[in-house]
């Protein structure tokens, strides 16, 4: 029999996790009143909880917009976690080669949803890139690698999460039209790259390629940043060749033949 005072610690691990859970996979960031009406919690529950969470680093609050955002704390263990798996030894020393083999900032992101969430960075000494840390999170649509990896979906998965959403503009120059995005991923589909023109930070490029695993899915997406004063034909065309041999070689790593 479980003792009552078990059962209670119990069940504040239980929503402490589904708070977080909540503030990490929501499109925007909530607020307190988001976070009560999706979780249930007793306001006064909730509000000691995230006292607590806010305290101990594992969400960050606005005092301005008034919602939370994750904290540094979760951030750092998430990281830590991704660190001890060949999934995570891979990405990071691929990104790396690729950045000391073409001197440029690269990145290894990960889909979520509609979502890129980027899991790693190498910046150069001129770095180009709207990534402030990692876990940083853009609109697939938005981003090379994020292009790479809806391109992987089937179209039926692909229209769920693309259809019903107004798709987010950072630039003058990102794809909200989803006509327009669709011919893009077909695009992406035939030539096994993708290339973002200033589509979520201006003055930069990028190129990126898909990673496979054993199963032959597409689990992450790697690429080359660039300054689009940088960014002629044949300089393209090299990063091109960089990303996409560098992608193949993790790839191979992680057994897929």
């Amino acid at each position: 029999m479980v003792k009552s005072g078990n059962s209670t610690i119990v069940r504040s691990a239980a929503r402490a996790l589904d708070v977080l859970e909540i503030v990490v996979q929501a499109e925007k960031a909530p607020t307190f009143t988001m976070i009560q009406k999706v979780s249930g919690i007793p306001k006064s529950s909730l509000s000691y909880l995230m006292q607590e969470l806010v305290q101990k680093r594992y969400v960050q609050y606005d005092t301005e917009l008034k919602v939370y955002y994750p904290g540094l704390a979760l951030l750092a263990l998430s990281a830590e976690c991704m660190s001890t798996t060949n999934f995570s030894v891979e990405l990071t020393r691929g990104i790396k080669s690729l950045q000391e083999e073409t001197g440029e900032t690269t990145h290894a992101v990960i889909r979520e949803g509609r979502f890129a969430i980027f899991i790693g960075k190498q910046a150069s000494a001129k770095a180009v890139s709207s990534v402030l840390n990692i876990g940083f999170k853009l609109g697939a649509h938005a981003t090379g690698c994020g292009l790479v990896m809806l391109a992987s979906l089937p179209d039926d998965e692909l229209h769920a999460l693309i259809d019903p959403v107004t798709l987010e503009q950072y630039t003058p120059y990102t794809i909200t039209d989803k006509k327009r995005l669709y011919r893009e991923i077909r695009r992406v589909r035939r030539y096994g790259y993708a290339f973002d023109d200033q589509g979520n930070i201006l003055g930069g490029c990028c190129i990126a390629a898909p990673v496979y695993n054993r199963e032959k899915e597409v689990v992450a997406a790697i690429s080359i940043s660039v300054l689009a004063s940088k960014a002629t034909i044949s300089y393209l065309r090299f990063l091109r060749r960089k990303v996409r041999e560098k992608a193949q070689e993790i790839s191979m790593r992680l057994g897929y033949l």
